[in-house]
């Protein structure tokens, strides 16, 4: 199956952020079937958001990792392309480099002259500082604004060939060559770039889709309800901005809108919110936007794996998703909660041991003799061939290096997302998944994994299979199978290693 997500603002990119994590840890594949595919769009008017620039480091990074190992592994990433669309910028698809306001996109001055009712209708729904917003910078929290902009393009014009046309393109040829497709948009809806890309940019690939006769591929949407606010406001000075007290505002307009009895446009629609609402720091964009990682994207993100399978129906059912308990939040309330857990789990035992003690390992490793330090890591003889040399030198080949580099980042970047994951549940509600202390990035080594899935009972289970050096002896152990040398059967071996059910 082909996963094509699009992205819609801040809060759409982290929930690809999410995605990204969830298809490197197998949570987007579907049981005896080859690896899922999965492409990623993003739509942000606003270049400098730290949110898009840090969803696009994990691809980035996710993208190196699946490149240094070469496609030889055979448990872990063994397959299932992460192909990256770039950024739409629907500013600058209409105005390039330059600036764009509204008055600009309709003309006012020409407007007035030629029929001044529609001049005076303009000032009626939008005040004259929306009319001069620099909309380079984002919406700022007015989706009006941004539904007037991108209502008027066209995806398939050939202006858009870099991003959309190359997206579209591999929809149509996927699904006309017989695969299952689909298309799964992620946004707020109580903001300003999602509440008004979502709704609107789904209604232009419903008609896409429509026009090339493609009638198989299913086109969903995570919609993203209020789940934060912010710690304080903005003044007099800082212009036109997000206020959360519109929230609840925004929210009511868009599923009005999306719930018209003509409004056909998603086959499936996920709206996710939090009563528990975590409190970020208040920003107008740019880079200053540094909200971290929360559960709710996570959710939202796992609804791509609620569409692996599935087709087009025409019966209509709701279902809803809740906490058991209203004051914490468990593995048990997630979807395929055990699915989920045992991949999760899995993904930060590898991105534990790896950052915190294997790689360290490796490391240390330069600048000494390899036949030395196997002494004390026999493990590492099992892939990186040691020699008989006592000059100081390094394990493996230039590829093993990079590959190694790229194993670093990776797990770097998963660790700080499953740890801001962890620790932005918001207000007095409790987090029993994994514990955030055990997730941080360290340059010494950790040597046991103990507490670290929270709701393993290590009570029960014997210590030294909690500790890494009990799994550095197994590592030993179970290299004489058909795993790959080097790193890339390190890693390959660590990740069979670390699940845990």
């Amino acid at each position: 199956m082909k996963l094509f997500a699009v992205g819609v603002g801040g809060s759409g990119a982290k929930c690809l952020e999410a995605a990204i994590h969830l298809h490197t840890m197998g949570l987007l594949d579907q049981e005896e079937s080859p690896p899922t595919e999965l492409g990623v769009l993003f739509v942000e008017p606003d270049r400098q958001s730290a949110l898009l620039q840090r969803a696009q480091t994990a691809l980035v990074r996710t993208q190196s990792l699946h490149k240094a190992l070469g496609g030889v592994t055979q448990h872990f990433c063994p397959g299932g392309e992460l192909k990256d669309y770039g950024v739409w910028n629907p500013v600058e698809s209409v105005a390039g480099q330059g600036s764009l306001t509204m008055a600009q996109i309709y003309t006012k001055h020409t407007l007035q002259h030629r029929s001044p009712a529609l001049g005076g209708l303009m000032d009626c729904l939008f005040t004259q500082e929306e009319q001069k917003l620099d909309l380079r910078e984002g919406f700022r929290g007015r989706p009006p604004i941004g539904s007037a902009l991108m209502s008027a393009i066209a995806l398939d014009d050939s202006i858009h060939a870099k991003t959309w046309g190359r997206f579209l393109g591999d929809v149509r040829q996927a699904a006309k060559g017989g695969e299952e497709v689909c298309i799964h948009m992620f946004g707020s809806v109580f903001g300003g770039t999602g509440a008004s890309g979502v709704p609107t940019v789904g209604q232009l690939l419903r008609n896409w889709l429509k026009n090339e006769g493609i009638q198989r591929a299913q086109l969903n949407a995570s919609l993203l309800l209020p789940y934060f606010n912010f710690k304080d406001h903005g003044t007099k000075d800082t212009g036109l901005h997000a206020e959360a007290s519109n929230f609840q505002l925004n929210t009511g307009a868009a599923l009005q809108y999306l719930s018209q009895e003509d409004n056909q446009d998603f086959d499936r629609v996920y709206l996710l919110g939090s009563d528990a609402k975590v409190a970020y720091g208040f920003s107008i964009g740019g880079a200053s936007q540094a909200n971290g990682a929360h559960l709710v994207e996570l959710l939202a993100a796992l609804g791509l794996r609620d569409s692996l399978g599935k087709t087009r129906q025409a019966a209509e059912a709701a279902y809803t998703l809740s906490r058991h308990n209203q004051s914490s939040v468990n593995w048990s309330d997630l979807p395929d909660s055990a699915i989920t857990r045992r991949a999760m789990s899995r993904g930060a035992r590898l991105a534990v041991v790896w950052r915190n003690n294997i790689s360290l390992d490796l490391e240390a490793a330069n600048g000494q003799s390899l036949k030395r330090f196997c002494v004390g890591a026999p493990w590492a003889t099992r892939f990186y061939p040691a020699g008989s040399s006592e000059e100081a030198s390094t394990l493996g080949s230039r590829k093993d290096k990079d590959a190694r580099l790229a194993a670093d980042q990776w797990s770097e970047t998963l660790l700080t997302w499953l740890k801001q994951l962890c620790s932005s549940t918001g207000g007095a509600l409790e987090q029993k998944l994994l514990n955030p202390a055990k997730l941080q990035v360290q340059q010494m080594h950790l040597e046991s994994l103990a507490d670290l899935v929270r709701d393993r009972d290590d009570g029960q289970v014997p210590k030294r299979e909690t500790d890494v050096e009990y799994l550095k002896i197994k590592l030993d152990r179970r290299t004489s199978g058909g795993n790959p040398k080097g790193t890339a059967g390190l890693l390959d071996t660590l990740w069979e290693l670390c699940d845990q059910p």
